[in-house]
């Protein structure tokens, strides 16, 4: 950011803005934007060496003047009106100005919060009368744009830590409204009364953009429901009406009616849902409130809509030769590298996601636009009555999340059919979930071999040291699946019985492995040749399946013996990937959702739980935080440096990983709490063990082993 005086006399049109220049006139100029100028005109202007105003850090604005310096893309523009409303509200005496481009102009262009809208470059003389200033351009590529939201970006340049709305004000004409209501009420007609579907695959920067071929794949998906019509402005690509005819896309091209912003809105506002790149369309459709999902590889798609509460971003765990998404490149004239590694136009990152996720993302967002539903009276865990705040919607379920206890909680309850879930007969997002643990469970090998497997996953490693030390008993393994770990349990001279809801499971254990087990849904129907009490229960996630938890622990406390020990495993809220990236909605290939998963647990949480069954001691801890843990909560990129001798180095991202873990051993040994699967381990009574000083010993040996192997 530089000022700049005129060496002459011109007349100019330049970024959306007519400019009549005099002999000695001053402008501040973005960088970026300085550059955008033809060299003639470059040679008219020569730097000047003059004072700006402070930067404004959080200084009283009442009676002052505020500059604030934008150049900006439309959908930026918008993101910044949550921040400028905010601080107008916060200093009504202040005057609001804002400097933006020509082309974002128009989006800025009466609200009642800004008092005056200045071009890009800023006549110095109107950057001479403000008390502070703010510097809102520059900014793609650096660490506060790329880690922050785009409304928190804007929020924190105004030191402004929550607006009280947090969406972008869209200004709607009542005159192009009113003219394109005219087209959407022909296609509704045309349609049958379907509901109409907007469809913005373009974005500016190719590897943003969708690929058509998804539109027709979508199209298929909600023929039935919408019709869907595509709104490009007419400067974003000349080539719609070829995509169409190439893959058959039977949408309607309103493009020829997208004469500027303002239009692109209003057909926003007369649609009933929206799928979109990452394009202005997102932030339009979030600031009207209409139910959406982002389509996104390259950027992080919470970083666009996570301040939108209609919209739902939907990306791909994607893992490629020169990436992971998301890679966070913002703007390519090209295809990305690995778009280009496999011949090809589109991101690939873009093109891995199932259309059919799209489809269910679209359905959830529909059910996160109404805003009359059926709410939980109380929580299923503390019993707090008051209002339990709806925390996510997804898979066509709403989840609640108790600010007493902390519980996250399916509301209305319902679990799911546990054979359907064998037999991969879902039909919903569980389809597509990358992980979904049951074709493990089912391809099971001879006893010596299923021991091998199944002590060497860092899960069960961590609690194998624990385990030798508990003294010898009768042990039994609620939802005990296949047997895997009655086997294990069994070795170590455990008298071992298991429970198991599926009943294909329990055939495998019985007839494969010869194992005590059998088919019931709760403990209740636990049969009579069975013990009455147990020296030790174990629960490997289980508990965040069931519709009544709190009984289910008290059922346990029952059924064991005066000082017998419960050890059950949960999906972890704060493990590392979760505290790197903060908790990700909507992540669709972790199947931690209805109805597979329909409580989520925090460590308070799970310890409260237990305390209320009237367990005596409890601890808490993770399996050990390890390397594969770490990269799944980092993306690990190469690292460029320059030398004391000015040569730029470049360290690959493959080294830049070894080094992380290297420094990261402390950690691996240590971290009680950041490793993927939550354990608890409860005592009925009083055990004579140290229970804490044998897991941190776990910790560290089952690390130790994880990552270095075992030198026996």
């Amino acid at each position: 950011m530089k000022v700049y005086k005129s060496k002459g006399k011109t007349d100019i049109l330049f970024n959306g803005y007519t400019f009549k220049i005099k002999p000695g006139d001053k402008f501040l100029f973005a960088d970026d934007v300085f550059n955008l100028l033809p060299e003639p005109l470059k040679s008219l202007f020569e730097q000047s060496y003059s004072v700006l105003p402070p930067f404004y850090k959080g200084q009283s604005l009442d009676g002052k003047t505020l500059l604030f310096i934008a150049q900006a893309a439309i959908g930026d523009a918008l993101c910044m009106t949550p921040a400028l409303r905010e601080i107008k509200k916060k200093y009504p005496t202040m005057t609001l100005n804002v400097s933006i481009s020509g082309k974002a102009r128009p989006v800025l262009e009466g609200l009642s919060y800004i008092d005056n809208l200045l071009p890009m470059p800023i006549p110095f003389k109107e950057v001479a009368k403000a008390d502070y200033i703010v510097k809102a351009i520059e900014m793609v590529g650096t660490p506060q744009f790329d880690s922050l939201s785009l409304v928190e970006y804007y929020l924190l340049k105004l030191n402004i830590p929550k607006a009280e709305k947090e969406t972008p004000d869209v200004i709607l004409d009542n005159a192009i409204l009113a003219e394109m209501q005219e087209i959407f009420s022909k296609i509704k007609e045309s349609s049958g009364g379907k509901k109409i579907l907007l469809f913005h695959y373009l974005s500016s920067s190719v590897h943003r953009t969708l690929p058509p071929k998804l539109l027709k794949e979508i199209e298929d998906l909600i023929w039935d429901e919408y019709v869907p019509v595509i709104c490009s402005m007419p400067n974003e690509d000349i080539t719609v009406e070829t995509a169409l005819d190439i893959y058959g896309i039977r949408a309607a091209n309103l493009s020829v009616f997208m004469k500027n912003i303002k239009y692109l809105i209003a057909a926003v506002a007369l649609s009933d849902a929206v799928i979109t790149a990452d394009t202005v369309t997102v932030h339009i459709a979030g600031g009207l409130e209409k139910p959406g999902v982002l389509i996104t590889g390259p950027i992080d798609g919470q970083l666009r809509v996570g301040n939108y509460p209609t919209i739902i971003s939907v990306s791909y765990p994607y893992k490629g030769q020169t990436c992971i998404a998301p890679c966070m490149q913002h703007a390519l004239k090209t295809p990305c590298a690995e778009a280009q590694i496999k011949r090809q136009f589109y991101s690939p990152c873009i093109e891995s996601i199932p259309p059919k996720v799209i489809y269910l993302a679209l359905k959830d967002a529909e059910i996160l636009s109404c805003s009359e539903y059926e709410r939980p009276k109380k929580c299923i865990l503390c019993e707090f009555m008051g209002e339990i705040p709806l925390f996510e919607v997804i898979n066509s379920h709403r989840i609640f999340e108790c600010p007493s206890c902390g519980l996250h909680f399916v509301y209305p309850m319902g679990t799911m059919d546990y054979e359907k879930a064998y037999e991969k007969k879902h039909g919903d997002l569980l389809d597509f979930s990358l992980n979904l643990a049951y074709d493990s469970y089912q391809n099971v090998e001879d006893e010596n071999s299923e021991i091998e497997r199944w002590s060497n996953l860092p899960r069960f490693k961590v609690i194998l040291p624990i385990l030798s030390e508990i003294p010898k008993g009768k042990l039994l393994d609620i939802g005990c699946s296949t047997g895997f770990f009655m086997l294990i349990a069994k070795r170590l001279g455990f008298e071992v019985y298991g429970i198991e809801a599926s009943e294909q499971a329990v055939n495998i254990a019985k007839d494969k492995f010869k194992l005590s087990v059998a088919k019931a849904h709760s403990l209740d129907e636990i049969p009579d040749s069975f013990p009455e009490s147990y020296d030790i229960i174990t629960a490997f996630e289980v508990l965040e399946h069931l519709e009544e938890p709190f009984k289910f622990l008290q059922d346990i406390y029952s059924l064991l013996n005066e000082k017998g020990i419960l050890i059950l495993s949960i999906p972890p809220f704060y493990k590392f990937e979760n505290v790197a990236l903060g908790y990700r909605k909507y992540k669709w290939w972790n199947n931690d959702y209805p109805p597979h998963h329909v409580t989520r647990w925090k460590p308070w949480t799970l310890h409260y739980a237990l305390k209320k069954a009237q367990f005596n001691q409890i601890h808490l801890f993770t399996e050990p935080l390890i390397p594969g843990t770490v990269s799944e909560g980092i993306n690990i990129k190469a690292f460029e440096f320059a030398t004391e001798q000015g040569s730029k180095v470049t360290i690959p991202n493959n080294v830049t990983a070894s080094i992380l873990f290297e420094l990261l051993k402390p950690l691996f040994l240590n971290s009680k709490n950041l490793g993927n699967f939550q354990y608890a381990i409860a005592v009925k009574g009083k055990s004579p063990l140290n229970l804490e000083g044998l897991i941190l010993r776990a910790i560290r040996f089952s690390a130790v082993e994880i990552i270095w192997g075992n030198d026996r």
